[in-house]
């Protein structure tokens, strides 16, 4: 499947058809290609509102960042949690400290130098989407994991 997606880019990007039918899939992606790729360096986790557990599909990410920690030789991950405005920041504060202390745990765990990593919790310091509808407020519910 990833030689298929990563056919298909190349070929968007030659603007020739990229429909599934007219891309031929490789049996398996070069070596060289693949040793070009560079792994994401961010990641964004979105959390449902007033709840510090990190939701179930991102349980599976934090895994991969590890993985990608290591692999890749970076020495550093910063973890910045933020809130909608739905409460206030005495709240909201609070609440993303935990997301993040959560987060970090998590990557702790998964073999991240605790030493290696800063977290924060910013509460509503720094929204996407200025308002708080129901709708565009989960963009401002989110943790930010970098790594450098």
């Amino acid at each position: 499947m990833r030689s298929f997606v990563l056919s298909a880019a190349i070929v968007c990007a030659f603007g020739l058809p990229a429909a599934a039918e007219d891309v031929p899939v490789p049996a398996a992606a070069p070596t060289m290609l693949h040793d070009m790729m560079v792994p994401p360096r961010s990641f964004t986790i979105f959390f449902e509102h007033a709840g510090p557990q990190i939701p179930e599909d991102a349980q599976s990410l934090l895994p991969q960042v590890a993985e990608i920690y290591a692999r890749v030789g970076y020495t550093a991950v910063a973890i910045e949690c933020h809130s909608d405005n739905v409460a206030s920041q005495a709240i909201n504060v609070p609440l993303t400290e935990d997301r993040a202390r959560r987060i970090k745990t998590e990557l702790v765990r998964y073999g991240v130098p605790e030493a290696a990593i800063a977290a924060a919790g910013l509460g509503y310091s720094e929204p996407l989407a200025a308002d708080a509808a129901m709708d565009t407020a989960i963009s401002n519910r989110r943790c930010v994991i970098a790594l450098t």
